[in-house]
């Protein structure tokens, strides 16, 4: 574990507490994209995903130690729009977003697959945004309503009290779905929020996952 938390530590001038946005266009050259052979990934066929924030960490992205044999991590930092939501298996357990890899979770409302859906650390305020090509909507209500289409699924949300764009997710604890939303909260700023103890363990089984702080909605 202490080789996991030096390594997403951050890089000497990185704003540890930065908010991480990506534009539509961004990352649009394919010859200058990152492989797996570049950057680590973990199984493609893992049974659990995690869509990247931007570059950081010397621009290996500062998620990429928890990728494993049971998380997969697509080469797609500071990407999370295109087709990137369509990486990885077809049949995932839990689908999870750090940073602006949480646009990637639209797929929740373009293929709405998966048992379980992990926030971690959003980090900037979405607002009104044309996450699916089918207008102007809010992240959350993409959440309520893939949650509403599967009573067994559930919603974790992993948030750094030093952050923002966490709100209107923690919100959903106190709407219809309330139930299966568990909201969690850590100290550690936003760069270094992959670094919090056991995380990993919240992308893969998000449901048992408890740092002491976490609670169900009603």
């Amino acid at each position: 574990m202490v080789a996991v938390v030096s390594g997403c530590a951050g890089e000497p001038g990185d704003d540890l507490d930065d908010p991480q946005d990506a534009e539509p266009a961004a990352g649009k050259a394919d010859a200058m994209r990152a492989t797996c052979a570049s950057v680590r990934c973990g199984n493609p066929d893992a049974p659990n995903i995690l869509f990247p924030g931007n570059p950081a960490c010397s621009g290996q992205g500062c998620e990429r130690a928890l990728a494993g044999a049971d998380l997969f991590i697509p080469p797609r930092n500071g990407e999370p729009w295109g087709d990137t939501y369509e990486l990885g298996t077809m049949s995932p357990g839990t689908l999870s977003g750090y940073s602006s890899g949480r646009i990637a979770l639209r797929r929740l409302a373009l293929i709405g697959d998966g048992a379980h859906a992990v926030m971690l650390d959003p980090s900037w305020p979405d607002g009104l945004r044309d996450f699916a090509g089918r207008g102007p909507e809010r992240g959350e209500d993409i959440v309520k309503a893939w949650l509403e289409a599967d009573p067994a699924r559930t919603f974790l949300l992993i948030y750094s009290r030093r952050s923002t764009g966490w709100s209107g997710y923690a919100a959903l604890q106190a709407s219809e779905v309330g139930t299966r939303v568990k909201v969690c909260a850590v100290d550690q700023p936003h760069l270094r929020v992959p670094t919090v103890p056991h995380v990993q363990g919240a992308l893969v089984d998000p449901e048992s996952w408890d740092n002491g702080t976490c609670r169900w909605g009603s």
